[in-house]
C-alpha cells in the first residue's frame, strides 16, 4: 500500500516475513496492516482487515504494488507522502484518499515504518479507515451550522443557566429583556430577570426551584411566569425548561415565549365576549322596558285620542287642550326613552365619536338648563354657579347626554319647587361640574349597581324612567376622557361631581 518503489526490473521472489517476528500481532491487529518490500515495491503482506476494507482477495493484492492496484485517488497527496517518507524516514498520522476495490473512495490515517525483514528492507503501514468518523463530523457540523442559524434567528428567547449564572443566550433574549449586548445578559445571576414576586404571591426564587425540580424529574417541563427586562418592566411569558449538559457540567436551558401580545389579545377577547352578553342582556331588557314603560304611555295616548274622536264636539275647549297636551307628554316620554336606549347602543357599539371643538361653556350651561326648565315644565328651578375662566373645548353633543341626563333626574327626583344646582368651577386643566338636588337621595343596596343598564333604585320605581340614563352619563364621561363621582343621603339629596379635561 505504501508504494515506496513503483516497479523492479528483475522482479525477486516473494518471501513471507518471520512468524515469530511480528506475524501474530500483524494479523490480530485492529488496523489495516501491509507489508512492502522496499526493494522492488511489492506487497509481501496485508492481514484481514486490510481485506475487509478494502474489498480485496488476498490472490489479487499479494505480489502487486499499490501504484499498479491504483490505490490513491490524488496524485499529490502519493508525492507528498513518499517525500516526507523520503526525508524524514517515516510516515506518521497521514491522512489520505484511497479506492476501495469497487471505487468508493476512503478517508484512511496512514502510518508508514521502515522495518528489516531477513536481511531485506521493508515499509509496513498501518492504516486506519476513519470515513465514517469524517462523515459523522460533517454531519455533525452541518447539524450545529443548522442549530446555530436557528438558534440565532428564532423569536423565542433561550437562556442556558446552572444554578448561580447565565452561561449563554441569543439574540432574541438580548432583545427580551432589553439588553444591549448578550455580555449584559451573561454571569447575571438568573432571578435579574424575574420579579422578587410572582402574581400569586409566591417568592420567584422558591417557585423557580421547584419548576426545576419538576424538569429535572420528568425531562422537560413548561410554564408561565412573569418576567422582568434589565429596565425594571414587568412582562408574562410561558418557559419551557429542559436540562442540558453545557461545558460537562449540568445546566438548565430556558426557551421563554413572550405572551404579552397573546394576554392582550385574550383580554380584547374576553372584552368583546363581555360585550355580547351585555349587548345580549341589554336587548332582553329593553323588550321588558317596552312593555312595562311603554304601556302606560300608550295607553294614555290610545284613551286621549279616543274620548277626543268619540266626543270631540261634545268637550269644552279647556278639556280638548288638557287632552292634547297629555297626548304630547306621553308621546315626549316616549320618545325620551327611546333615545336613550339609541344613545347607549351607540355607545356600546363605539358607534359614537368624540369631536373636540372650541365650547362657550357658560353660554352652553345656560342654555341646558333653560331646555331642562322648558321640558320638565319648570318644575324645579335650575341654579347656576358659574366660575370657570378661560377658553374651553369639549364635545357638545357629548356633553349635552351627561348634563342633560343629571340635571333631568335631578328634577325627576326631586319635590316640585325644589332648586337644582349646577356649579361649575375650573381647576387647572380641568372642569368640575356639580349637579345637586335635594331630593330622595339613593338607597345605600342600590348603589353599587347604580350605573347598571336598566336598574333603578328600590325608592323610585314609582316614578317613569328608564334606567339608563346614568349609565348613559358614565358612559360619555369616559369618552370624553373625565371622571365621574357621587354623593348620597336618603331623604336628603344627591350630588353628582364631574370632572372633564374641558381646558388648556
Amino acid at each position: 500500500m505504501s508504494g515506496a518503489h513503483a516497479t523492479s526490473s528483475t522482479p525477486h521472489p516473494i518471501t513471507p516475513p518471520d512468524p515469530g517476528v511480528f506475524l501474530a500481532a500483524f494479523h490480530q491487529s485492529p488496523a489495516m496492516q501491509s507489508v512492502v518490500r522496499a526493494t522492488d515495491g511489492l506487497i509481501v503482506e496485508v492481514n484481514d482487515t486490510f481485506l475487509k476494507t478494502f474489498g480485496f482477495t488476498r490472490e489479487r493484492i499479494i505480489g502487486r504494488s499499490p501504484l499498479e492496484l491504483k490505490f490513491w485517488v490524488d496524485p499529490e497527496q502519493q508525492r507528498a507522502w513518499k517525500q516526507e517518507l523520503e526525508t524524514r524516514g517515516f510516515v506518521s498520522q497521514y491522512e489520505v484518499r484511497m479506492y476501495g476495490a469497487d471505487g468508493r473512495i476512503l478517508t484512511v490515517l496512514l502510518s508508514t515504518h521502515p522495518v528489516d525483514i531477513g536481511g531485506v528492507r521493508h515499509f509496513v503501514s498501518a492504516g486506519v479507515d476513519i470515513s465514517a468518523h469524517q462523515e459523522a463530523e460533517a454531519r455533525l457540523r452541518e447539524s450545529e451550522a443548522r442549530f446555530r442559524v436557528l438558534y440565532e434567528a428564532v423569536s423565542a428567547a433561550v437562556l442556558v443557566h446552572d444554578a448561580q449564572v447565565v452561561l449563554q443566550v441569543n439574540p432574541a433574549a438580548v432583545r427580551m429583556f432589553g439588553a444591549a449586548t448578550a455580555a449584559d445578559l451573561l454571569g447575571k445571576h438568573p432571578r435579574h430577570t424575574s420579579p422578587p414576586a410572582q402574581p400569586d404571591g409566591s417568592a420567584s426564587p422558591e417557585a423557580a426551584a421547584r419548576h426545576i425540580a419538576r424538569a429535572l424529574a420528568e425531562g422537560t417541563h413548561s410554564f408561565e411566569w412573569t418576567a422582568r427586562t434589565l429596565a425594571g418592566r414587568d412582562f408574562p411569558v410561558e418557559v419551557t425548561l429542559t436540562p442540558i449538559s453545557f461545558g460537562g457540567r449540568p445546566a438548565m436551558q430556558a426557551v421563554v415565549l413572550d405572551l404579552t401580545e397573546r394576554k392582550r389579545a385574550e383580554a380584547e377577547l374576553q372584552t368583546a365576549l363581555a360585550r355580547e352578553r351585555e349587548l345580549g342582556q341589554l336587548k332582553s331588557e329593553f323588550v321588558s322596558l317596552v312593555s312595562h314603560e311603554f304601556r302606560t304611555p300608550l295607553e294614555i295616548i290610545m284613551s286621549s285620542a279616543d274620548i277626543l274622536q268619540r266626543y270631540h264636539d261634545r268637550l269644552a275647549p279647556e278639556k280638548r287642550q288638557e287632552l292634547l297636551q297629555t297626548v304630547n307628554q306621553s308621546v315626549r316620554q316616549m320618545s325620551g326613552m327611546m333615545e336613550e336606549v339609541l344613545v347607549l347602543g351607540r355607545l356600546e357599539t363605539d358607534r359614537m365619536t368624540f369631536r373636540r371643538a372650541p365650547l362657550d361653556l357658560p353660554a352652553f350651561c345656560r342654555r341646558l338648563a333653560d331646555e331642562i326648565g322648558s321640558a320638565t315644565g319648570q318644575r324645579c328651578p335650575v341654579r347656576l354657579t358659574l366660575e370657570a375662566p378661560g377658553p374651553a373645548a369639549g364635545d357638545e353633543s357629548v356633553l349635552r347626554h351627561i348634563f342633560a341626563n343629571l340635571l333631568a333626574n335631578a328634577v325627576k327626583y326631586s319635590p316640585a319647587g325644589s332648586p337644582v344646582d349646577l356649579a361649575v368651577t375650573r381647576e387647572g386643566a380641568e372642569a368640575v361640574c356639580r349637579v345637586a338636588d335635594r331630593g330622595c337621595g339613593i338607597p345605600v343596596p342600590d348603589r353599587k349597581r347604580l350605573f347598571e343598564a336598566f336598574h333603578r333604585g328600590s325608592n323610585v320605581r314609582h316614578i317613569p324612567g328608564t334606567g339608563l340614563g346614568l349609565l348613559i352619563v358614565r358612559r360619555c364621561v369616559d369618552l370624553h376622557g373625565g371622571r365621574l363621582a357621587f354623593e348620597s343621603a336618603e331623604g336628603q339629596g344627591t350630588v353628582f361631581t364631574v370632572r372633564l379635561p374641558l381646558f388648556t
